[in-house]
């Protein structure tokens, strides 16, 4: 049988017109319902795409139940998207983001990505924000050939919860470029201690600044106050009692002038993983982000520390309470095991509240849920 041309359009017309409908249409297209993996993808990267917040992939991850483990997608597979307003971009929001910085370039999970955005100064005009690293870690890229032992290089950016208001060694004060009001890595800053302190050339600082209270979940009663660490500068020369000039060694996030510093301490990257003496139970309190979930690699802090026993390398299993059934033929109200939910790792420990990252989720991760310490290894 001849086909001819135009029957043969129409027919190849049709069958992208199929493609189309089933996998999705274009790269910029938000209500496309199915993808298709491809080389590199990841669901990070792919909650990042279509819903312009990565931090979003455990709900992905949950709504795609064929897959599982989420750091093992592979090319041809298909993905159920959430809708593009499936949660708000409060992660973004929080690290200084705007979804139009973000989309601009994929960001994987592990990988350590450069941003830039734009910020109005009080004249109007657009100042350029300096470039700022951020990571992503995940467990499978820092865990060590030892079983017991687990690597987290970013110890130093991790933040705390302290249960008093800090007193500031001194604070940023300005720049040596006047024309300078945002700061980041290997930029020059004046800050208001000098010899005067007992301040010497190549003494470093962590530039930090108070992010507001924190509660606990439980009670409501007030944790302290929640400690983000900005980044990390160093005296390069002391010209009087009370000024001296720096340089920003490190940035972790936007830095400005008033920061305020701490003596710098090195925290441990590696962490010797160790089971906890008793069940201490509490709750996940606060989150270095002001994400609505979190999942693995992200830190957050909890509402007990070394008064209740708690040490650096102890493990939780994060969980909720299942709600009670009624036995339909007894009557008798039945007590469901807990939902597993994942695994936290403490990395620092403060005196009623720690600092941790978590290792596993198998599920998405919200503030207030239940964690009990692990006794014995292995559980999840």
């Amino acid at each position: 049988m001849k086909i001819n041309k135009r029957t043969l359009m129409f027919f190849v017309s049709a069958l992208m017109m199929i493609f189309i409908s089933v996998y999705g249409m274009t790269d910029t297209d938000k209500d496309v319902n199915v993808y298709i993996v491809k080389r590199g993808d990841t669901l990070w990267s792919i909650a990042l795409r279509f819903n312009d917040n990565p931090w979003i992939w455990p709900k992905l991850w949950e709504q795609n139940k064929y897959i599982t483990n989420p750091h093992l997608i592979y090319p041809g597979e298909s993905i159920s998207l959430l809708p593009a307003s499936a949660v708000p971009l409060t992660a973004i929001a929080a690290q200084g983001m705007t979804s139009t910085t973000m989309s601009a370039q994929a960001i994987t999970p592990g990988a350590v990505q450069p941003f830039t955005e734009g910020v109005q100064t009080a004249t109007g005009q657009e100042e350029e924000q300096p470039s700022i690293e951020t990571a992503t870690p995940y467990s499978s890229a820092f865990v060590t050939a030892k079983e017991n032992t687990y690597m987290y290089p970013s110890i130093d950016s991790a933040g705390f919860v302290t249960a008093h208001e800090l007193i500031s060694a001194g604070e940023i004060v300005a720049s040596l470029n006047s024309e300078k009001h945002i700061f980041g890595q290997h930029d020059k800053v004046f800050v208001d201690i000098g010899n005067g302190s007992g301040v010497n050339v190549g003494d470093r600082f962590f530039i930090y600044k108070t992010d507001g209270k924190v509660y606990d979940p439980a009670s409501d009663d007030s944790l302290g106050y929640k400690i983000k660490i900005l980044g990390i500068l160093k005296i390069t020369k002391v010209d009087n009692s009370n000024v001296s000039e720096c340089d920003i060694v490190e940035s972790f996030d936007v830095i400005r002038v008033h920061d305020k510093l701490l003596p710098y301490e090195e925290g441990t990257k590696t962490i010797n993983i160790t089971l906890a003496a008793d069940p201490v139970q509490g709750y996940i309190a606060y989150g270095k982000t002001s994400s609505t979930i979190y999942g693995e690699g992200n830190i957050v802090y909890i509402d007990r520390g070394s008064n209740s026993g708690v040490r650096v390398g102890n493990t939780f299993v994060i969980y909720k309470d299942r709600k009670p059934v009624k036995d339909p033929a007894t009557g008798k109200v039945l007590h469901l095991p807990k939902e597993v939910l994942g695994k936290l790792l403490v990395i620092d420990v403060q005196s009623d509240t720690a600092t941790a990252i978590i290792t596993k989720s198998v599920k998405e991760i919200e503030i207030g849920n239940k964690i009990i310490a692990d006794t014995a290894s292995n559980i999840i």
